[in-house]
């Protein structure tokens, strides 16, 4: 039986997976049926929302409260997948992970019973950002599991520092001498080619024996924190929670609602921060906050109090 190419994205916190997976689902899912296996630590589903928000036909598979990857998840992961492949047949599966995950064994978790015999593994894309690779590399294992897997690391965010991008280069192939390298921003890079047949043996194949002496890393020690609301929230009041609650997180992003019926999506990756408006939005406000220092009881009182005057009720 011919098995279904699976695509994997990864890319720590914020690097700009969802932004090249928008990009793919732009090139492909009019022509091919696309199943997203959408995996978020926390228990949120704004990725999810943001890729609806293209209006572009696809199968998904929303895998929150974890990474795929670990045994919290793992199980439930390959029946899941499995389940939705038998039932939609795509013509390809593509997976971000979510960007605590440590891929280092994604050739074994193809190899599980329930996906041996459905899928293989065609490209491994690595989503670095330009302007805090070489400082967060050796703080973060997982970070560089994520690139000594790949066939192709994209620089992203290239604009923000291009005087760094001959040192980040060198560093990736120290990490990973077989992969791609792409210096971009936005993820604009082509993905015309994907389904043009093998590009050869994926590098985490070719390197399965080498990568099987790294252990991978368990959970991380991540807080994490959903807020939701349908009330509807002014502009200055939202700006004074994320000015409370940004400074101590790695990734906070969300929709909210505002009290004019306008929406605005909240992007913020190590305190720098982006709030844009957007059209089409019908859900509720959800917000979703990541960080070493992160509680869930914090945030939604520091939600409440910079909040709670400038909400309308629905």
């Amino acid at each position: 039986m011919r098995t279904i190419p699976f695509f994997l994205v990864t890319g720590f916190l914020g690097s700009g997976k969802t932004t090249l997976l928008k990009r793919l689902l732009a090139a492909h899912a009019d022509s091919r049926r696309i199943a997203v296996v959408q995996n978020e630590f926390a228990a949120g589903a704004v990725d999810g929302t943001e890729l609806r928000q293209t209006g572009k036909p696809f199968e998904i598979l929303e895998m929150n409260r974890g990474s795929v990857f670990c045994v919290c998840l793992l199980s439930d992961f390959t029946r899941s997948l499995r389940a939705l492949i038998d039932r939609v047949r795509p013509d390809a599966v593509v997976l971000e992970a979510t960007g605590l995950a440590d891929p280092i064994a994604v050739v074994q978790l193809l190899a599980s019973p329930e996906l041996k015999d459905q899928l293989h593994l065609a490209h491994v894309w690595c989503i670095v950002d330009a302007s805090s690779f070489l400082k967060m590399r050796a703080m973060m294992t997982r970070m560089v599991h994520q690139v000594r897997v790949a066939d192709t690391v994209v620089i992203n965010k290239i604009d923000t520092n291009p005087e760094a991008e001959k040192e980040i280069r060198e560093a990736i192939a120290g990490l990973n001498p077989f992969a791609e390298t792409v210096a971009t921003s936005y993820c604009d890079f082509s993905l015309e080619m994907i389904f043009c047949g093998s590009a050869g043996e994926p590098v985490a194949v070719k390197r399965q024996d080498e990568n099987a002496g790294f252990e991978s890393c368990g959970r991380p020690e991540t807080g994490s924190a959903v807020v939701r609301t349908t009330q509807r929230i002014s502009r200055e009041a939202l700006d004074a929670f994320l000015a409370a609650a940004v400074p101590s997180t790695y990734r906070c992003k969300g929709y909210v609602v505002l009290d004019n019926d306008s929406a605005v999506c909240i992007q913020s990756c190590f305190g720098s921060t982006k709030v844009e408006s957007v059209g089409g939005y019908v859900g509720p406000t959800e917000i979703i906050v990541m960080g070493p220092a992160v509680s869930a009881g914090e945030v939604q009182k520091a939600f409440e109090y910079h909040t709670a005057a400038g909400q309308v009720p629905r």
